[in-house]
């Protein structure tokens, strides 16, 4: 719990009995309870029922109040409606029982005849209880309805998802309330030791991020693309799911899986208000075909879906497949720019290549990934990429657990300063090893987490991780060191997700001036509004940015002049074969020079060799990084090799 080792200390000294919370006067922030209407509005969406409310009871008065309430169409309850307690009022019955209720028609029950709801006209039910954490309750939160409705097992997974977060606040509101009270006797106890007030403040930062995951998965509810109006995965998954029930023994489903390629370079070269109207305008060409035999769909940035039921003929297929490809290959005119786009598609058949909605996405994804790695077209799925398919499954069913196992953990390469010789600090290095898979790459599962959501909690992980290693190497060095740390893109989008890194190293008792973030261009490619704004905010407080694999990119150098870096890191293709490669020896002695020119830091990566050493120092290059300096180790091993004389 978040004050154990406070409490214990305390009830040593038996001043744990002066403190007791009044859960009655805890107040609901605004921007609390503005993420609370958010969410009731989402709910009232998604499940389609006038009126999903969060009540508050209020014993004292023997009242039950609409504490928050869903601005929906057909919603009769407004916020600081109340009634008496003993009525039988539906949310009472929740709290005396403290389970879930579910009356699909109140009608139909003659335990609810004197309902005061049925006078709203609400006869359907469905309700969990909130409760503070020291088991008294807050209220409820449900969903209700004009007519009978037997709210799904979904619908109410999604509302207990929503009480899971709400309970959550609740807690955080609870412990915040007791933490004032313990401070006003810690004031006292100048002795309590320091690790202690850490306990709390880790507890809470934990909060945080485990609110900040839950508005993430938020985001993915809704059903439909606002830039293109087509529906995204979630809807499409449904309605080709009914696709599927419906085909006759005769037909077959199509599932075409196709992308814009290279279309970052679109947003790099035109702006991504031109990006985004061609998406539009694609978009508008392919609801031409558009029909009750045909779905589209919008799956992730300029991915799509086309599937369509028709007959089991070859002609059939080939003409779709060649419509749909026309149709992304045709110029677009925009702004007076005529921009072409090349493209690549997967298909998958119902019910020769799978059986069920998900299947035929992932396998025609597979198939399409096959095409751009070929540089074919279209590809249809087969024997090899269910093979690739089936690698992946086992590596996600691994990688789910894999943080509870403590299966990840952190290496540390040293970073080198090439004048002095002195190692500065290292970069932290994500590792797995899985006892049945044994030792799996970074790039086999960096990329996995983010598309199943993971690398919030993993990045989480490696901050935490990362830094309290650098607070212990810098106090036991008695002078600076510095760690750097690669953030996904994901992580780097999270809301609030500079302010978040303050409080860390406020926890650690680290100095900004200690951290360097790496990013790479992916970062920079999603929001260019976002990414400035952090990096901003994070160089306001000191913190170093560092611009990773420098040079890869479609167009590093734009990136230069848009963002404020504090360092530039050659990326490591170019150092392998400076003994042998003239062009990669001007092209990093050109890096060089422009990074001096422009007052930033240049890391050398992947430096093997003395040779490499002797030319990257040549060009004046300020820091270096390579198995020439170290490989990458454990902290115990990092500390006796580099850090202990």
């Amino acid at each position: 719990m978040m004050i154990k080792a406070a409490e214990r200390h305390l009830q040593d000294e038996h001043l744990l009995d002066d403190i007791s919370v009044n859960t009655t006067e805890i107040c609901v922030p605004e921007d609390i309870f503005n993420s609370w209407q958010q969410t009731l509005d989402l709910i009232s969406e998604i499940v389609d029922t006038p009126a999903v409310l969060i009540m508050r009871i209020h014993k004292n008065d023997n009242k039950m109040e609409v504490f928050a309430s869903s601005k929906s169409t057909g919603n009769p309850y407004r916020r600081y409606d109340n009634d008496n307690l003993g009525k039988g009022l539906y949310c009472e019955t929740v709290i005396a029982q403290n389970c879930e209720l579910h009356i699909p028609n109140a009608l139909k029950d003659s335990d609810w005849d004197n309902n005061p709801d049925l006078k709203l006209g609400m006869i359907a039910y469905c309700g969990l209880p909130l409760l503070w954490p020291d088991n008294t309750p807050f209220g409820t939160i449900c969903m209700l309805d004009n007519k009978e409705h037997s709210y799904s097992q979904k619908f109410r997974h999604l509302l207990a998802r929503f009480q899971e977060a709400v309970v959550t606040n609740l807690a955080t509101l609870y412990q915040q309330e007791k933490l004032q009270h313990l401070n006003q006797l810690l004031e006292t106890r100048v002795q309590l030791r320091t690790h202690e007030l850490a306990e709390l403040s880790t507890k809470l930062i934990r909060e945080i991020e485990n609110r900040t995951s839950a508005e993430f998965s938020l985001e993915y509810s809704k059903n439909y693309d606002e830039l293109t109006g087509l529906p995204m995965r979630s809807g499409l998954i449904d309605s080709l799911t009914q696709m599927l029930k419906q085909s006759k023994a005769s037909e077959t489903v199509t599932v075409l899986y196709f992308g814009l390629r290279k279309f970052k370079s679109i947003n790099d070269s035109y702006g991504y208000l031109i990006g985004d109207q061609v998406l539009s305008q694609f978009s508008q060409r392919l609801k031409q075909y558009l029909d009750k035999d045909t779905l589209i769909a919008r799956i992730a940035g300029s991915e799509f879906v086309i599937a369509r039921s028709h007959k089991k003929t070859a002609s059939n297929d080939l003409e779709l497949i060649t419509k749909i490809l026309d149709c992304c290959n045709a110029p677009f005119s925009l702004a007076g720019f005529t921009i072409t786009i090349p493209s690549c598609m997967g298909i998958a058949q119902f019910p020769t290549d799978a059986t069920t909605a998900e299947e035929l996405l992932q396998k025609s994804s597979a198939a399409m990934s096959i095409s751009k790695t070929e540089g074919v077209r279209y590809s249809f799925f087969n024997q090899d990429t269910q093979s690739s398919i089936e690698q992946r499954y086992q590596l996600e069913s691994h990688l789910v657990d894999a943080l509870n196992n403590q299966e990840l953990y952190l290496n540390y390469q040293p970073l080198v300063c090439l004048k002095t010789h002195r190692i500065l600090g290292a970069e932290a290095l994500l590792r797995w090893h899985n006892p049945v898979l044994g030792q799996v790459p970074p790039d086999k599962f960096i990329n996995l987490a983010e598309h199943n959501g993971q690398i919030i909690e993993i990045g989480n992980f490696v901050l935490h991780s990362a830094l309290a290693q650098a607070a212990h190497w810098q106090a036991l060095q008695q002078s600076d060191f510095r760690i750097a740390i690669n953030i996904s893109p994901l992580q780097f989008r999270a809301p609030n997700f500079a302010e978040h890194i303050a409080d860390l190293l406020t926890l650690y008792q680290l100095p900004t001036t200690s951290l360097e973030l790496e990013i790479t261009e992916g970062i920079l490619l999603q929001d260019e509004h976002l990414a400035h704004d952090s990096i901003k905010k994070l160089q306001a407080q000191g913190i170093r940015i560092s611009l990773d694999d420098f040079g890869t990119g479609y167009s590093s150098l734009s990136y230069l002049q848009k963002y404020s870096f504090n360092t530039l890191k050659i990326d490591r293709c170019f150092i392998t074969n400076l003994e042998k490669n003239e062009q990669d020896r001007e092209l990093t002695r050109a890096i060089i020079a422009m990074g001096k020119k422009l007052n930033l830091h240049v890391i050398a990566e992947g430096v093997e060799t003395q040779e490499q050493d002797r030319f990257i120092q040549s060009e004046d290059c300020d820091y270096g990084q390579g198995y020439l300096y170290g490989k990458p180790t454990s902290a115990d091993e990092f500390e006796s090799n580099y850090l202990t004389e």
